[in-house]
Order: C-alpha cells, then sequence, then structure tokens
C-alpha cells in the first residue's frame, strides 16, 4: 500500500472513530440540542412574520421533512459498518448504486449496482472511495447541525479531490438514491438558479422574508424548500412556469404578475431546463394551494416539450426524488395553432423546404429586430399605446435541425414506453408529429407583439381560467 493510501486509511479511521465514539455518547444530546433550537428559531420566524403579514389566513406553513432522521440514522449505521471493518482489519466497503442510466427504457429499473472499496486496486479507486466518503461526512455535519449546504460549496471543500463540479454531483445523486432518499433528505441541495415573481412572501426559517413582488425585472432567487419556514399568497390565482430567462425578465419588469387580466398571478423560471429545486418548490405549491392554476409556456419545438414532460412527470435520472413533479401543469403554449392559423404558414413551410439556411438567417434577423425594440421597454405600455400585430406569427418558423428530430424521436419513444399516459400525452404526441411532419419550429417570441406578449398571455389565460 502506498503511503498516500496509508494517510488516507489514518485519516479514515481517525474520523470514523471519533464519530463512533460521539454516536454512542452524545447523538441523544445533540438530537435534543438540535430540537431546541429548531423550535426556538420558528418562534422567532412567527414572530417576525407576525410584523410582515397582516392577513394570517393567507400565511401557510411549510412542513418539516421527516426523512432527514431516516437519511441520518443510514448514514450512520453505513459508517459503524465501516469503523467494524477497519477494527478487524477488513477491506473497506461503501454499497454505491448509479442513479444515471443508458439502458433501454424498459430495462429503466436494472440501475447499475457496485460496491467502492478501499483500499482499491489502484489510486483511482481510493480516490474515488475517499471523494464518496467525503461527501458522506459532509452530510452527516449537516444533518446533526441543521445546516443546509450545497453541491458547489462541497466541490470548494476539496477541488482537488473532486476535480470537476459535475464529479460532485453524480456523487451526491447517486448516493441519495443509493440510500433511497432524496438529495434535500441528505442537507445538500443545488445552488439556487430559479427565480420567482409575484404578490407572496417567503418567510425564512431564519427569520427572514423574502418579498417576491418587490424584485424588479430580477425575481427573487428561489430558496431551498428545507429554508422556508411560511408562505404568504396575496390572491394569487394562477402561476406561469417560462423556459426563457428573457421574457420572464421582460414580463417581471412590466409588472405582469399583477396587472394580467387574468387577475394576480405568479411568474417563475429554471431558465431553461427545470432543476430539482424550482419543481419541488412548485410541486409544493401545488400540494398545499391545489386551488391555483398551473400553465407552462415554452417554445415550440421539442426540447420546450421536453422541458414541459420534466416539469409535469420528472426525469429519469432523478425519478427516486419524491415530491419533484407537477402532473396538473397545463400546457399554455406556444403550439401549432398559434403559429398556423394564416395561409401563410404553407408560404413559409414551401420557402424553409428549398432552403433552411435563408430561411434561418431571416429568423434571426426578424429575431433581433424584436429583441432591440424589446430593449427599448422599461416597463408594459399603456392598452391605447401598443403597437398591434403587424407580422403574421407563421413568419417567425424555423427549421428543426437534425439535433432537434432526434430529440423529438427520443420524446415519442419514451412516451410509448412510459406509464405517464394522461389527457395530455395525445396532445403532446400530435404536436411532436407536426413538428416533424412539416419540419417547423419556433420559439415564444413568435407569438409576441414586437416585444409585448401580455395581449397573448391575457388571452390564453383567461381561457385557461
Amino acid at each position: 500500500m502506498s503511503w498516500a493510501n496509508q494517510q488516507t486509511q489514518i485519516l479514515c479511521y481517525y474520523y470514523l472513530y471519533t464519530c463512533k465514539i460521539f454516536f454512542k455518547k452524545n447523538i441523544k444530546n445533540m438530537s435534543a440540542s438540535s430540537s431546541t433550537s429548531h423550535h426556538s428559531a420558528n418562534f422567532s420566524t412567527s414572530s417576525a412574520a407576525t410584523s410582515f403579514i397582516p392577513d394570517a389566513r393567507n400565511i401557510v406553513s411549510i412542513p418539516n421533512n421527516d426523512a432527514n432522521g431516516g437519511a441520518l440514522a443510514q448514514i450512520e449505521d453505513l459508517l459503524e459498518s465501516i469503523v467494524d471493518a477497519i477494527e478487524a482489519g477488513s477491506e473497506l466497503i461503501i454499497p454505491y448504486r448509479s442513479s444515471r442510466t443508458e439502458v433501454d427504457p424498459e430495462q429503466r429499473d436494472a440501475r447499475h449496482s457496485e460496491l467502492v472499496r478501499f483500499p482499491g486496486r489502484n489510486i483511482q479507486e481510493a480516490k474515488r472511495f475517499e471523494a464518496l466518503f467525503r461527501i458522506i461526512e459532509l452530510s452527516h455535519e449537516a444533518l446533526l447541525s441543521g445546516n443546509i449546504i450545497t453541491k458547489r460549496n462541497i466541490y470548494y471543500q476539496d477541488p482537488d479531490l473532486f476535480k470537476s463540479q459535475a464529479v460532485v454531483d453524480a456523487l451526491v445523486d447517486n448516493l441519495a438514491f443509493t440510500l433511497g432518499v432524496g438529495r434535500g433528505d441528505l442537507n445538500i441541495v443545488a445552488a439556487a438558479k430559479g427565480l420567482i415573481s409575484g404578490p407572496v412572501e417567503l418567510i425564512m426559517r431564519d427569520g427572514s422574508v423574502h418579498n417576491c413582488g418587490l424584485s424588479g425585472d430580477g425575481g427573487v432567487l428561489l430558496p431551498s424548500l428545507e429554508a422556508i419556514d411560511k408562505i404568504a399568497f396575496y390572491c394569487v390565482r394562477w402561476v406561469l412556469v417560462i423556459e426563457k430567462e428573457a421574457t420572464f425578465r421582460t414580463l417581471a419588469a412590466s409588472q405582469y404578475a399583477k396587472e394580467s387580466q387574468a387577475g394576480h398571478g405568479l411568474l417563475i423560471t429554471a431558465k431553461g431546463f427545470p432543476d430539482l429545486a424550482t419543481r419541488r418548490f412548485l410541486s409544493l405549491l401545488h400540494s398545499i394551494r391545489p386551488e391555483l392554476l398551473l400553465f407552462g409556456l415554452v417554445d415550440f419545438d421539442p426540447h420546450g416539450i421536453a422541458i414541459l414532460r420534466t416539469y409535469k412527470y420528472g426525469s429519469q435520472r432523478l425519478e427516486h426524488e419524491v415530491g419533484a413533479t407537477i402532473p396538473g401543469m397545463k400546457w399554455l403554449g406556444i403550439k401549432s395553432s398559434d403559429i398556423m392559423p394564416s395561409s401563410g404558414l404553407s408560404r413559409n413551410i414551401s420557402a424553409l423546404r428549398r432552403s433552411d439556411s435563408q430561411s434561418t438567417q431571416e429568423y434571426s434577423s426578424q429575431e433581433s429586430q424584436a429583441y432591440s425594440y424589446d430593449g427599448s421597454q422599461s416597463e408594459r405600455p399603456p392598452k391605447r399605446l401598443r403597437i398591434r400585430r403587424v407580422q403574421d406569427p407563421s413568419d417567425s418558423v424555423a427549421a428543426l435541425t437534425q439535433n432537434d428530430r432526434k430529440k423529438a424521436m427520443d420524446i415519442l419513444k419514451d412516451i410509448c414506453s412510459s406509464e405517464n399516459m394522461d389527457g395530455d400525452v395525445p396532445e403532446q404526441m400530435l404536436e411532436l408529429q407536426r413538428m416533424l411532419m412539416l419540419n417547423i419550429k419556433a420559439e415564444i417570441q413568435a407569438v409576441d407583439n414586437y416585444g409585448d406578449l401580455t395581449d397573448w398571455l391575457d388571452e390564453r389565460l383567461c381561457q385557461g381560467r
């Protein structure tokens, strides 16, 4: 065994031996102390909330995560088994299952299982054990202290060990999958990504309050659910989940969440493909306020439908995560009916088939024009000053790329093999087939009024109600 391996084993033994003594003598005291501090935090949060929220009927308390205790128990059992192996002079073993699968959908349950060993056959195996053990250690400390740590913070604890953020992401997700818990149950979360804007207040467990109605065009970063104590609603009737951050910021700057003809609502974006924290937050909204109407606004292309389906049904890689789907979300647009109402579409389809490259350049030019006009608008203009649409939406279609066509076929295959065949699936299949047959796609901007999407949204949201 090399000196590096010997040093790693000594460090592991020291930490594990300390843990074993701590488990036997102090775990009860630590749990009692954690419970006392938690109650104190709740008391201070409630006091702060009372001064901010005048109508307690609009406040919804977020239930505590009871799964943390199960995760802590499993981690301590795992650590004690490693201590016993060290004392017996045996090989150190950590069970490990991969949540990332590349097998056929029919074999989705056949996840790859293995054992991470120390010392392994080479230095790479030893380093892998050390990296996984380090994450287990950090999760254990976070669970005992009640603190939340991010995957990004874990990486910067020892970048030389982990090498890349992707390694940390995979190890954390696979550890949660192996233990049969969610990532949040380990008190590990991803860095905040999603944004929210609208008449709600997020009351945090540390007593602070995030007023999402005063966020301007930037929105408020969505915190992890574990950090939220209560949510205060103000006459919210709908929630609009937007694929693109640029569209979100435009609507947030115009205060559309408060001025919509459909009533007050919330604007939320995950800046593209949905992250777990945003999905869990939306799932929570749906569970505590099932009367809220949830809508998805995505591009008319295969990637837009993939994003919508991830919100509704979850992802294969993180299908073990509980409370991360929003089956009640409705597809607001854009759809083929939004860009096909006029005879101009057939003209553009013919042009696309004759010269895909020329049409793509024209589309880019139109998109740039829309963005430059939008950039000069700081807030929603009065009704009487709005410029009415003079360009047909079908003028903004573009041809599918090979990557788009492959993505569409993958989604259709996934639909055919999936058990999630709710009432929205036939429409998703039909829209994908239209994209493939007509060889067209379009972005959200295809239906806006030179940068002002509010007319179209008012009409669709009022119909959705």
